[in-house]
């Protein structure tokens, strides 16, 4: 069956939502999303190595959210003998961008899959460079849906068992790169040259769920469902097995029920230090219908100097399937199996935003750009939904800007007291305050 063609712009439909958010019909399914300016997007995917007729790509569009409309700019079809993407990172310095795409099921049959590629883009094209394999099981006889696609099977929109889960670029100069798998491996090589950092960590028959370095570039941290471990990237031995320097430990909130974690990523700019963890709930045994409220995701918030949890918030009542920081620091996203999105203050963790029915399948992956100002969700059901980000006025404040408002308005209360009534009044004030 023939591929249809790309459409050249995808609109949305008159009256189709409101106005400060907007379905897209992308015309393929949405493993991946990266911006690599404020208003360009690449959205990756595809019907991976099945006869649906919905070639891989990798998708160049320009947004533009007052004409509630995104206008494809560049386009890379894959091979239809492989495996769609499904994750990806980039780095704007380097212009370059980075893909796990599993190899035809022929070269798996040989044990080779090449999962990491490379690419090189511009304003007008994308281009392969490279590829390199960067785990050593291959599985060609076992599949396992992305976690956020239950429905995965009827469609056929699966991914090899042993393939690449996760990729994330560090903000370091030179950058690094890791890429965590199905088969509880955990890659870092350098960038360009795709040398091994250290020697592959293993997680101990746990799947690779988030990956993310801090700021710095000095630490990586690797998700599975019952831990997160953190790695220093700074090492003296690469022949040496490291050792982390932080374990966290799945949390234990009831004996009936059983908690993962779903995420994990560093703050960024002024909530460097912080970490912010995605934990999903459910019974521990399985059940036909789960009683109300035993289902449930959280969002925590970590000192990531002293390793203290600070705070949680509830967020969801159904598993959280993708998550997001934005570049500056200030705002979390996150994509729910109950079909929402939602939006965080990162100091907080205030809802500042929620779309309760962003897509009809749960959402694969979610992007801010680099203001902040847009964030786009992507899913399985060919949909991406642009939202426009409420500014820093429009979100009622943070609580430091609420602490600094407080303050002066006691200072200036105080003032006025001391004026008006003089020392004794003003301490009998000071006691009450």
């Amino acid at each position: 069956m023939p591929a249809d063609p790309t459409p050249t712009t995808l609109t949305a439909e008159p009256g189709s939502s409101s106005k400060a958010h907007f379905p897209l019909d992308a015309k393929f399914p949405v493993y991946a999303i990266a911006w690599t300016d404020d208003s360009t997007v690449l959205l990756a995917g595809g019907g991976g190595s099945s006869r649906t007729g919905v070639k891989n790509r990798i998708s160049m569009y320009s947004v533009d959210p007052k004409k509630r409309q995104l206008s494809l700019v560049t386009e890379h079809e894959l091979s239809k003998e492989e495996d769609a993407p499904m994750t990806m990172a980039f780095d704007r310095t380097a212009k370059a961008l980075v893909a796990g795409i599993n190899s035809s099921a022929d070269q798996l049959k040989k044990g080779v899959n090449e999962n990491l590629r490379v690419f090189s883009y511009d304003e007008k094209s994308i281009t392969y460079e490279k590829r390199k394999q960067t785990f050593t099981s291959v599985d060609p006889d076992h599949y396992q849906a992305n976690p956020a696609l239950p429905f995965a099977r009827l469609h056929r929109l699966t991914s090899i068992r042993n393939s690449q889960k996760v990729t994330a670029f560090s903000r370091s100069t030179p950058p690094l790169l890791a890429a965590g798998s199905t088969d509880s491996q955990l890659s870092l090589v350098t960038y360009p040259g795709l040398e091994d950092v250290l020697p592959t960590l293993q997680y101990e028959k746990e799947e690779i769920y988030d990956a993310d370095f801090d700021d710095s570039g000095d630490m990586l941290v690797g998700t599975s469902s019952n831990k997160l471990c953190v790695w220093s990237t700074k090492v003296a031995d690469k022949e040496a097995t490291p050792e982390p320097l932080q374990v966290i430990e799945r949390p234990v909130l009831k004996k009936e029920l059983a908690c993962t974690f779903r995420a994990a990523k560093f703050g960024r700019a002024q909530t460097a230090f912080n970490l912010y963890t995605v934990v999903n709930a459910s019974p521990a045994t399985r059940v036909r219908k789960p009683p109300a409220g035993s289902q449930k995701a959280f969002v925590s918030l970590w000192d990531a100097r002293a390793w203290k949890l600070l705070k949680t918030r509830t967020v969801s009542q159904k598993p959280v399937t993708a998550f997001d920081v934005s570049e500056d620091g200030t705002l979390l996203a996150y994509g729910s199996s109950d079909l929402s999105v939602g939006i965080l203050d990162a100091v907080t963790l205030r809802p500042i935003l929620t779309v309760l029915h962003a897509h009809d399948f749960p959402v694969t992956s979610l992007k801010f750009n680099p203001s902040a100002s847009i964030l786009i969700s992507g899913s399985a059901d060919n949909s991406v939904r642009v939202i426009e980000v409420p500014s820093p006025g429009q979100r009622g404040g943070n609580s430091t800007t609420y602490t600094v408002l407080f303050t002066l308005l006691i200072l200036i209360l105080a003032i006025l007291i001391q004026m008006t009534f003089g020392e004794d009044l003003l301490r009998v004030a000071r006691s009450v305050l």
